[in-house]
């Protein structure tokens, strides 16, 4: 099969489309002939060396690991799903190639609603919100949330997630995205290129910290209401500043699962969620699809069609 891969850490010189092996399932695991491979900035960062600690190489390592696609094969004691099936989820490894192995455990119907391609734009980012916010949040209605680059991955869904569980929402975005979010559903927005939240906005219940570096981890604390809780979803949480100040803080590493995939589906089906798309561009592209998650300051998500 084609895949696209790295042989060592480094820039975007290191990727190659190249061939390689087709997976084979395991016990409790499925092939999947790709359609869509997702893009998220973890893909740079892994390339580069700096999630080491959390996913140790083996090289040559193929690219990304969301995905949707037809079950093509299954592994022993797979009972979930049939041959066939359009599914979609997140890979121990590798989605940028014709086909992958997943997990049953993280992989769902794809929503019946959506081509199949664009499908692989939810499960990452998609849960990413979703946990941040219900499963450590516990974002109730009428609670005021603050999502940080709203106009990404993972805030174009916060900001639909915590509409729809009737929060109000704060977030930051360039002014050109503005519109977009508001249609989504944004109560509030700050142009971060002109204006420091944390001088506009106060007594916030939720907030989802999405940009890294001390300084803005005690900036979002300062917004949290006594009680409140500061969700990263990019380093170390400051725990003891936020205990100080009577607050709460936690870090999320999201965790794949067929529940919350078959929930966000769901909702996209119930046309309460609808996913953001940069762009699907074709195999042939999937390195520069790359560098331009790297550069940043792309519209939702990214997808490479691995079958064109």
């Amino acid at each position: 099969m084609k895949a696209l891969r790295f042989h060592e850490y480094g820039g975007p010189e290191v990727l190659k489309i190249e061939d390689a092996p087709i997976p084979e399932p395991g016990e409790g695991q499925i092939q999947v002939k790709v359609c869509g491979s997702g893009i998220n900035p973890i893909d740079w960062k892994q390339r580069e060396g700096y999630l080491e600690a959390y996913f140790p190489a083996t090289f040559p390592v193929t690219v990304a690991r969301e995905f949707s696609g037809t079950v093509s094969k299954l592994g022993n004691g797979v009972t979930e799903f049939s041959i066939g099936d359009q599914v979609y989820g997140i890979a121990p490894f590798g989605t940028t190639a014709e086909f992958t192995i997943a997990d049953v455990s993280a992989t769902a119907l794809k929503p019946v609603s959506m081509d199949l391609a664009d499908a692989a734009s939810i499960p990452l980012a998609g849960m990413t919100a979703w946990q941040a916010l219900f499963d450590v949040a516990n974002l109730q209605p009428g609670q005021k949330v603050f999502i940080q680059a709203a106009a990404g991955g993972v805030g174009t869904f916060a900001i639909q997630f915590a509409k729809w569980q009737g929060a109000y929402v704060a977030g930051t975005a360039s002014k050109k995205n503005h519109h977009l979010l508001m249609e989504m559903g944004a109560d509030e927005l700050i142009d971060y290129n002109t204006t420091d939240y944390s001088t506009v906005l106060k007594d916030f219940d939720v907030v989802l910290e999405a940009v890294g570096g001390d300084e803005n981890m005690r900036k979002s604390l300062s917004i949290l209401k006594p009680g409140g809780i500061l969700v990263s979803i990019t380093s170390a949480e400051p725990t003891e500043e936020a205990e100080a100040q009577g607050k709460r803080a936690a870090h999320l590493f999201m965790q794949p699962s067929t529940k919350d995939l078959t929930k966000i589906a769901d909702l996209v089906q119930d046309l309460k969620v609808r996913p953001i798309i940069d762009a699907v561009v074709p195999f042939s592209r999937a390195i520069e699809a790359q560098k331009e998650s790297q550069a940043g300051h792309i519209v939702g998500k990214l997808v490479v069609d691995v079958t064109r």
